[in-house]
């Protein structure tokens, strides 16, 4: 027999890496590799948080409905076993038209756990009046059990040792419809989808799938309309239900909770795995001992994300109230109705399922810290905000290659900062002129040095520096020096060819790299800067005045012969600059060679 798909995968094409998920994610089951979220099967419990908090729809449920296809076209009599909470699910699809649309698609009956959740609830009565000195822990929520199993093995002794309402259900279905009869349970869970086919309930319930999969196939057969159901899938009125008179939530004994005040610590009520958490960790620590643990993942199956998502828990209370309001019920106990069932067996198993990885070593753990860069514990933030609790255990998941450092916002948010530093300080252009900068000049004079050493050809450099214009900065301030200074560059953009390259090279200095040009036009090309600067007049503000500002320049210039790496063709450039500078400014001087 092949093994059933996971219950939740991800679809990488719909993951946007956002990792809301796994900040929800109670068991640290989601693995973030390759940008993408991927569920861990051996670590998740069902929850379907995931699935609800993924806003692109990412998480994807297994299908289970060509299962129920299949059955209908068996031959065999097909019993839809619907979860109490059905009213909610429906919704605004009225109950007698869901039932009715549900026998024309070809079932046999319909269903719902109502008298499975008496009969189990009757069960923990018994259990409950025990006193055994172990805590009870309600059994009836998959998610629960497989927490407790996961997380918790040393308690999976306290877990009741009976089956869920839906299988009491399903098992009196097979004992009173004919041999051979199917049961397709509908779950307001996902977690029970896989539950429901475990080795442990093998021949009891034969296809488990979610409300939202019975809507859809609804649908497909054109039954899923709320606004004018056909007449002939409309009961005028529905069947009479049993009293519900001994169960609360699936299956759950409401004596046990009525006959103790809230204060009572001999009951403890918990709702969600954050809390039942904590207080299985109390219990462990020895600090509480309550004998009966109530404990559902949700507030209630009708919380439960197959029913109705996107309406609000209080609104579907009132749906099923509403519709309490208006049904029949018999005059008949489900006591005495339980008296008359077939006895069926209500015991089950669990086994611990610890599937915790073993961490490596603390200074292993340490290591792989610090090539993040937390170089010491005070950069240890345990904020949670990669799912983990502390540092430490995200490092762990790191080594099993169940998550990445791309989790850790905090850390991202430093790399990012570290990266816009360098990629301001790596920007192509000179953030005042608007020339090439520093680093693109050395990248280009690299480039240039190597082609004339491969092909010959001429190559020169001026080096150019302005005059007198410290005085300027000293004078007028630095804001009408920034304004010579651009005016320089713009004169240097008119002045070269397209094929030269002007950069800013620092503070009133400029480079100018010229291709394909001799020592003679370079010469000429410099002259005809040396001018054009000394010619510039530049009108700036200062204090409130307006000022006419005017710089020299003095240049040198040097050609690639036998200096033929950048290094030695700038250091020519600067020594023809400064003996340009020494002879009095404002001038152009020759490198030797």
């Amino acid at each position: 027999m092949s093994a059933r798909p996971p219950l939740i995968s991800v679809d990488p094409q719909a993951c946007n890496g956002c990792w809301r998920c796994v900040h929800l994610c109670p068991t640290q089951a989601i693995r973030t590799t390759d940008g993408s979220a991927e569920v861990i099967p051996e670590k998740c419990i069902g929850c379907g948080l995931c699935v609800s908090a993924c806003r692109n729809k990412a998480f994807v449920v297994r299908n289970d409905g060509k299962g129920v296809d299949a059955l209908l076209t068996s031959g065999r009599p097909v019993v839809a076993l619907l979860a109490t909470e059905f009213v909610a699910a429906m919704y605004p699809m009225a109950p007698e038209s869901a039932e009715g649309a549900l026998e024309e698609m070809g079932f046999y009956a319909v269903e719902s756990t109502l008298l499975g959740a008496e009969v189990v609830a009757m069960e923990y009565e018994v259990r409950h009046a025990l006193d055994s000195g172990v805590p009870v822990i309600r059994s009836t929520c998959p998610v629960v059990n497989e927490w407790v199993r996961r997380r918790h093995p040393a308690l999976v002794g306290a877990l009741a040792p009976l089956v869920p309402p839906y299988v009491a259900q399903a098992a009196i279905i097979k004992a009173l419809y004919p041999p051979g009869t199917a049961v397709v349970y509908v779950s307001p869970c996902y977690a029970r989808k896989d539950e429901a086919l475990s080795p442990e309930f093998e021949g009891v319930v034969d296809v488990a799938i979610g409300f939202d999969e019975l809507k859809r196939a609804l649908g497909r057969v054109g039954g899923a309309s709320p606004c004018a159901p056909p007449a002939r899938r409309t009961r005028p009125v529905r069947r009479p239900e049993p009293l519900k008179e001994v169960s609360l939530t699936d299956g759950y004994p409401r004596s046990t909770l009525a006959s103790h005040p809230l204060t009572d610590t001999a009951v403890k009520v918990v709702r969600g795995i954050t809390e039942l958490d904590a207080l299985l960790v109390a219990i462990e620590a020895g600090e509480a001992a309550p004998a009966i643990i109530d404990a559902l993942n949700c507030e209630g199956c009708i919380d439960g994300p197959t029913v109705g998502p996107g309406t609000s828990l209080f609104a579907k209370r009132n749906i099923e109230a509403a519709d309490s309001h208006r049904r029949a019920r018999t005059s008949v106990s489900s006591r005495e109705i339980a008296r008359q069932l077939p006895r069926i067996d209500l015991r089950r198993a669990f086994e611990p399922a610890p599937a915790e990885a073993p961490a490596p070593p603390v200074p292993v753990l340490r290591e792989i810290l610090r090539d993040a860069g937390f170089e010491s514990d005070a950069d240890l933030l345990d904020c949670r905000a990669c799912g983990y609790d502390t540092c430490l255990e995200e490092a762990a998941a790191v080594h099993r290659g169940d998550s990445t450092w791309e989790a850790c916002f905090p850390l991202q948010r430093r790399r990012l900062t570290a990266q816009m530093e360098q990629l301001q300080e790596s920007a192509t252009l000179d953030a005042l002129t608007a020339l090439w900068n520093r680093r693109v000049f050395a990248d280009r004079l690299k480039e240039e040095c190597a082609r004339h050493a491969r092909y010959g050809g001429a190559l020169c450099l001026l080096m150019l520096d302005l005059d007198g214009f410290k005085a300027v900065n000293d004078h007028h301030g630095h804001l009408c020096g920034d304004v010579v200074l651009t005016a320089v560059a713009e004169l240097l953009r008119f002045t070269l060819r397209e094929t030269d390259l002007a950069c800013r090279y620092g503070g009133d200095e400029f480079a100018v790299i010229l291709p394909a040009t001799s020592k003679t036009d370079a010469f000429a090309v410099a002259e005809k800067v040396r001018s054009e600067v000394a010619g510039l007049v530049v009108e700036a503000t200062s204090n409130g005045c307006a000022q006419s500002l005017q710089v020299r320049a003095s240049i040198g210039v040097a050609a690639a012969g036998q200096a033929t790496q950048p290094l030695e063709l700038l250091e020519a450039a600067d020594r023809a600059l400064y003996q340009a500078k020494a002879m009095g400014r404002n001038q152009v001087r020759l490198a030797p060679g």
